[in-house]
């Protein structure tokens, strides 16, 4: 697989205009997001509390329109190029979609039809496509030939949902959208790519979300959610660069390495899909079997949750390029392996929540008798 290869260099600005493009592409995303707030209010696009939300009173479902008018921003008026402006097109209808459906909510059937047709489009007119996915059975290089279109169609639903699906707690979704874009950004800042400031383009927008996600909630930084115009659209954009940047002369990571840099929201979808048909649910029913949802029942907060979820993020990132140094079907075995491990987690958690509050019970139970004594 052909790389890209250069020597370290800092961050690449000779596509932005002087002098205030730096500036501006970090002071422009807090505008825009606080006006974005502003707007939704009095449009009526909030999401209110109910008995699997659990958050205190309206909040604006704005956070994905602030990043992609930021995103759309910095291609238009600092001259960000995209990895191509057809792929920009495809997204700009994906966040209309999203949008609509936080408005009016989409039928799921019909969500992922579209979804996958955006990955059809992608793969086609977008011009990006995975077309080989390494050496994953040791006999060298597979090419996918006629299997690239569905395959990239495919990718791009399943991601484009697993960020929708994990979007249960503040700060999760966007915590670990940003992983693999800081990842592949470090390594196209460090390669010369000259991509690289797509991929500042959105993390940045996406810091700022988290401020107001995650901050004081006051008349500065006021609360937002990302909404699905936001889960949806950054699921797209994060398939679309793992797919550039693992494809051909933009390689800066192995195929098989992308699944480590998305880990998180992909292995949480498939083994939230597995416990639901283990209980005879319907799969994309919404509901409280999510990773993040099992990790509280079992007694963490909702910032401990958070934390402990990015964090795995970033070391399956760092597990997924260190890999890298290994025949990549070796670390597609230990990808399974994480992910049956995974899977039976999940499965076995409410009897390890049982367990947990048994000893927790005799523990107390044992104190009040000494106390007693």
């Amino acid at each position: 697989m052909t790389r890209i290869i250069s020597t370290p260099i800092p961050l690449h600005l000779e596509n932005l205009p002087e002098p205030m493009s730096v500036l501006s592409l970090f002071i422009a995303p807090v505008l825009i997001a606080r006006a974005s707030v502003s707007i939704g209010r009095r449009l009526g696009l909030v999401d209110h509390p109910d008995a699997r939300k659990q958050h205190n009173g309206a909040v604006p479902l704005t956070g994905g329109i602030a990043i992609f008018l930021t995103l759309l921003a910095g291609t238009f008026g600092l001259g960000i190029a995209p990895y191509t402006y057809p792929m920009l097109a495809i997204a700009c209808m994906v966040f209309v979609v999203g949008v609509f459906d936080d408005i009016r909510h989409i039928n799921a059937t019909a969500r992922l039809l579209i979804q996958y047709g955006s990955g059809i489009l992608l793969a086609t007119y977008g011009g990006i496509a995975i077309t080989n996915v390494g050496n994953l059975l040791g006999m060298g290089d597979i090419p996918l030939l006629l299997l690239a279109v569905p395959l990239t169609a495919l990718a791009v639903a399943g991601l484009c949902n697993a960020y929708n699906m994990i979007d249960g707690i503040d700060g999760l979704a966007a915590g670990v959208i940003a992983a693999p874009l800081l990842v592949l950004y470090l390594l196209a800042v460090q390669a010369g790519h000259p991509m690289a400031n797509s991929l500042l383009l959105m993390l940045v927008p996406l810091g700022v979300f988290l401020l107001f996600n995650l901050g004081p909630d006051n008349r500065l930084l006021p609360k937002m959610f990302l909404g699905d115009g936001g889960s949806v659209t950054l699921g797209f954009l994060v398939t679309a660069s793992l797919v550039y940047f693992s494809q051909g002369d933009n390689a800066l990571i192995e195929p098989v390495t992308a699944l480590w840099l998305v880990t998180v929201p992909l292995m949480d979808m498939l083994a939230t899909m597995a416990r639901r048909l283990r209980h005879g649910r319907k799969l994309m029913e919404a509901d409280r079997s999510h990773l993040h949802h099992t990790l509280m029942d079992l007694g963490l907060g909702r910032r401990q949750t958070l934390a402990l979820l990015v964090c795995g993020a970033a070391i399956c990132a760092g597990i997924g390029l260190a890999l890298e140094a290994i025949p990549a079907y070796l670390s597609l075995l230990c990808y399974f392996l994480l992910f049956i491990t995974h899977c039976l987690f999940v499965i076995k958690s409410e009897a390890i929540g049982a367990w947990l509050n048994a000893r927790v019970g005799r523990g107390s139970a044992t104190e009040e008798q000494v106390g007693r004594a």
